[in-house]
């Protein structure tokens, strides 16, 4: 590309940064985390609220606009018998605790924009749509469409892209990208697989909750979703007055003063709190869940500890504790993460997020968690499971991909890499997760408190983006 096509390439981004910032703003205000399902709003009134807001931005913009029933939507330009797709989510998981910034508020400070979402992934699917809109003004000829989709279901599920791909049936792209990763690109993912059991905690010699003195377990609950690190995590224990406060001493005196104990209403309320993190990362959170795990130990008798020391042993995030540890030369070793936990009619439903190998069979890691856990009396009760994704570096987008992103740039060091994150790259044929964070940034960290994204990563990434679509429409 010569310096005149670039110049024409990017006019548009040149002119109109506070315009993209504004707008982004707008939508990262839009607290989009999924609620429950309404007419023409599937995944709960925020998510219909954002999906309307980026159509109709789209619509002036000069986009053929799409909503596919509020599953998703899409913006889309140009002529020709195929097209070519970037895919991006506007759902958020939710907020948690911890912010230094208002989650929805979308502050700008030092160069970033703090909220939920805003790396993850409404920044992103936005700078592939300024992008997109710049090669729309530019007049640069090209054979292929090109189109931007915005699904409302990523983070719980890929409800969205299965609606919008198979029963809608959408015409698929030539080539596709997700902006939902980082920068050079990503070409393999982990297999994603959430499985929840059913631990008993009554009609067990071992499992039983409560002493022969009457200290009762009456909830245990922790986590939102199985793809976050839990942060918060809670028990409510019931008693004679003498027995409660002697647990209340105990927890007053625990080394851990990530927990606090509180007696009310003739129970004793224990809350641990953790760090949040990606369940693909979570050696990087702290788990409330097990910090009240270890607490309980310390004021339930002895034949609870059964129950309790399986909820820390499979919390282990190689898996080993699950016997499911399981490594590859692609993607590396499996992580585990229990993300969330309650207490049901006498019994624990335990929910795992499970990042696998390329190389790994999900039938096989199922088998070897049902055998494991029988011998504590568990059981699966639910399972959903993402095929891993894995496109070698010969082959296209990631070749067409790799050179725009060098070439705009000027890094010819970084390299590709693989992740245990799950994106719409997964679900869509020829696509690659590409962008937007660049390598040694700092936007981010995705599910966490603070999470950031920078104006300069917003307008980098739109020129990477408006090479990429253009050179894989061209």
């Amino acid at each position: 590309m010569d310096n005149h096509d670039k110049e024409r390439l990017f006019a548009w981004l040149d002119l109109n940064r506070d315009w993209m910032i504004q707008r982004l703003q707008e939508v990262l205000r839009i607290p989009s985390v999924k609620d429950v399902s309404q007419p023409n709003a599937p995944f709960g009134i925020e998510i219909r609220r954002a999906l309307d807001y980026t159509l109709n931005l789209c619509a002036e913009m000069g986009f053929t606009v799409h909503d596919d029933e509020g599953y998703a939507g899409h913006a889309e330009f140009g002529q020709g018998d195929e097209m070519v797709a970037s895919l991006g989510h506007l759902d958020v998981v939710p907020a948690g605790d911890g912010w230094h910034f208002g989650p929805f508020e979308a502050e700008i400070s030092d160069g970033y924009i703090y909220a939920r979402g805003s790396s993850d992934d409404k920044g992103p699917i936005y700078a592939a749509l300024y992008g997109a809109k710049s090669l729309m003004e530019s007049g640069l000829p090209i054979s292929r469409r090109i189109r931007i989709i915005f699904g409302g279901d990523e983070e719980s599920g890929f409800e969205c892209v299965d609606h919008y791909w198979n029963i809608s049936q959408n015409e698929r792209p030539r080539y596709a990208f997700t902006p939902d990763s980082s920068f050079p690109l990503t070409y393999a993912e982990k297999g994603i697989a959430n499985v929840t059991i059913k631990l008993p905690l009554a009609n067990s010699s071992d499992n039983t909750p409560t002493d022969s003195d009457g200290l009762q377990l009456v909830s245990f609950c922790g986590g939102n979703r199985p793809n976050m690190v839990p942060d918060l995590a809670a028990a409510r224990l019931s008693a004679r007055p003498e027995i409660l406060l002697e647990a209340a001493t105990q927890l007053q005196r625990y080394w851990d003063h990530n927990v606090s104990a509180e007696l009310k209403m003739g129970e004793i309320l224990i809350r641990a709190i953790g760090k949040s993190a990606h369940g693909s990362t979570p050696l990087e959170g702290d788990s409330a869940i097990v910090r009240l795990a270890r607490a309980l130990k310390a004021v339930l008798p002895a034949q609870n500890h059964s129950w309790l020391d399986f909820i820390i042993r499979s919390s282990l995030a190689d898996g080993f504790g699950l016997g499911v540890a399981r490594t590859c030369p692609v993607t590396g070793p499996l992580s585990c993460n229990l993300g969330v936990a309650a207490l049901e009619s006498r019994a624990l439903k335990l929910t795992y997020n499970i990042r696998y190998p390329v190389h790994q069979d999900a039938a096989e890691l199922l088998k070897a968690i049902a055998a494991g856990i029988e011998l504590v009396h568990a059981a699966i009760v639910e399972h959903h499971d993402m095929a891993p994704l894995f496109i070698p570096l010969d082959q296209e987008p990631v070749k067409t991909l790799l050179k725009a992103y060098r070439e705009e740039t000027g890094d010819t060091q970084s390299l590709p890499e693989t992740m245990g994150g799950g994106t719409y790259a997964r679900a869509t044929p020829n696509a690659v997760a590409f962008g937007a964070t660049f390598p040694g940034g700092s936007d981010g960290p995705p599910h966490q408190p603070d999470e950031r994204f920078s104006v300069d990563t917003l307008l980098r990434s739109a020129r990477i983006f408006a090479r990429a679509l253009y050179e894989l429409a061209r």
